[in-house]
């Protein structure tokens, strides 16, 4: 699966979902690619090139791309019209509400249907989890969370569902 990701933080959630994977023994390599940030429009088109490129060399069964939800706040392009240039290439959007931070938060017991606002959600999370550092390692997260945390997130979140399902880590579940 390519997985082009807003910055580090979703790189090493995406490394946990692997780690994951592989304790389920699911044949799969998630290729993520770092953007680095942007606006919506510059992050599609920077993992449309990327993707081109890596294409090449092996084919994919999908494409991802990972964004924060309160991107659109600040930028060029509606979350309606990311998901709308991306499908012209093939790309699901799975959008993170309203940020890494906010998932995370989620992702807590008993949290998964509260999505704090953008400005508190890392203030949120570090109360429920004191020693989380931005960006967090995926073994640190592995440490914190478990897969039924995060599918109980996913079931209330579509776009993570549709992440997991294809990945392999929700079916049977």
């Amino acid at each position: 699966f390519f997985v082009a990701v807003e910055g580090e933080s979703e790189q090493s959630f995406l490394k946990w979902l692997q780690l994951l994977s592989s304790e389920k023994n699911l044949p799969i390599h998630l290729d993520v690619v770092l953007l680095g940030g942007g606006g919506y429009k510059s992050m599609l088109q920077k993992a449309v090139r990327l993707h081109k490129r890596r294409c090449k060399s092996a084919p994919y069964r999908d494409r991802f791309l990972v964004v924060d939800s309160d991107r659109a706040e600040q930028g060029d392009w509606s979350i309606e019209k990311l998901r709308g240039e991306a499908a012209k290439h093939k790309i699901t959007v799975c959008v993170q509400s309203p940020n890494h931070e906010g998932l995370l938060f989620r992702m807590m017991p008993g949290m998964e249907r509260e999505i704090p606002d953008a400005a508190s959600a890392e203030t949120k999370l570090k109360s429920r989890w004191p020693n989380y550092q931005k960006p967090v390692n995926a073994h640190a997260l592995g440490r914190q969370f478990s897969l039924d945390d995060l599918v109980r997130v996913a079931r209330e979140d579509p776009d993570l569902e549709t992440l997991l399902q294809k990945i392999g880590l929700m079916s049977g579940l």
